[in-house]
């Protein structure tokens, strides 16, 4: 497994390692794309931003929390690959 480009990656809610560049630190997180027709099939768009075009794009959890923040500005991801098997045990 190899970082690949992040214009090779999934594009189907399919939960991928990102690698984000911030201030010259390799950040690493799961995370996943969410498009603009998934938005609005899920029911789960909300407003608050300008258009749901702006919903669009990576996300990832955040800290102690199953809530879900964008990645965006500093935090858009570079690299990706898959994630690796779960332990079995």
């Amino acid at each position: 497994m190899n970082w690949q480009p992040i214009e090779t990656a999934p594009k189907d809610l399919t939960d991928v390692l990102v690698l984000l560049d911030c201030a010259g630190v390799a950040v690493v997180h799961i995370a996943f794309w969410r498009s603009r027709e998934e938005w609005e099939l899920s029911g789960q768009y909300c407003g608050g931003w300008d258009s749901l075009e702006d919903w669009e794009g990576w996300w990832s959890y955040t800290e102690n929390s199953v809530g879900q923040s964008k990645l965006d500005g500093l935090w858009f991801p570079t690299h990706w690959m898959p994630l690796p098997p779960l332990p079995t045990t």
